[in-house]
């Protein structure tokens, strides 16, 4: 039985980003779930945190039958690593260019202890915007993804990014995480540093921050190589 691969997006971002790597990854044989999370979305006086986050992505576990393989991007990293500690059921995680965090580290702090300078906060400084999401997200994207996918970009809680982790399901559940070479805002070395002493497995893909837009079959190809190492045991069984 192959396991469901359930994607957390990131920041500002909903379950719209992954049209391009769900068709690659059920090219695989891999069934897939999305959730949406509470901390980004267009009315900013019901935005959650990152508690909040971590509650919707159990319930979409929780939904879902079988093994599973949890996949998060940048933000959703956060999400990933507390909602799957103490879980039977998830097989493998997948950290795309995330935040891989240990337990009692929120975001800001790992980030250095002050928002970084594209990152537009409210005037009551609950939610943000992104700035230069072209540059940040989409660098290497083609134009016309870019210019799909800058438009469905929603405001994020400032709460979800100060809250820190509860649980590092990391230290328990094999993982890979996958470095983007050529992310411009969180660069290799950092990826690398969060991945160094967490990681199971260390891969690299070139490309920018969104490699599910810019290079969905290489990075379904990634995923689908953690199935088969998931399933290897049951095999041989």
């Amino acid at each position: 039985m192959n396991p469901t691969v359930v994607l957390v997006h990131g920041a500002w971002h909903g379950s719209w980003c992954w049209g391009e790597l769900i068709p690659a990854l059920e090219a695989h044989g891999l069934p897939v779930a999305t959730v949406d999370l509470p901390s980004s979305g267009p009315d900013v006086t019901a935005l959650g945190d990152l508690d909040a986050d971590v509650a919707a992505l159990t319930a979409v576990l929780d939904a879902v039958g079988g093994p599973k393989i949890l996949l998060g991007h940048s933000y959703g990293g956060l999400p990933v690593t507390q909602a799957a500690a103490g879980r039977q059921d998830v097989v493998h995680l997948v950290y795309v260019c995330a935040f891989m965090l240990d337990a009692g580290v929120s975001l800001i702090e790992a980030a250095g202890g002050e928002p970084p300078s594209w990152w537009r906060p409210s005037e009551d400084g609950t939610w943000m915007t992104a700035d230069r999401p072209e540059e940040v997200f989409y660098s290497d994207c083609d134009p016309a993804v870019a210019a799909a996918a800058v438009p469905q970009l929603q405001p994020q809680s400032l709460s979800s990014c100060r809250q820190p982790l509860s649980a590092a399901a990391w230290e328990t559940i094999p993982s890979t995480y996958v470095v983007a070479d050529r992310d411009p805002e969180l660069p290799q070395f950092v990826q690398e540093g969060m991945a160094t002493g967490r990681a199971t497995r260390v891969v690299h893909i070139d490309a920018g921050h969104s490699p599910f837009l810019s290079r969905p079959g290489e990075l379904a190809a990634i995923v689908a190589a953690c199935a088969e190492v998931t399933a290897a045991p049951a095999q041989a069984d």
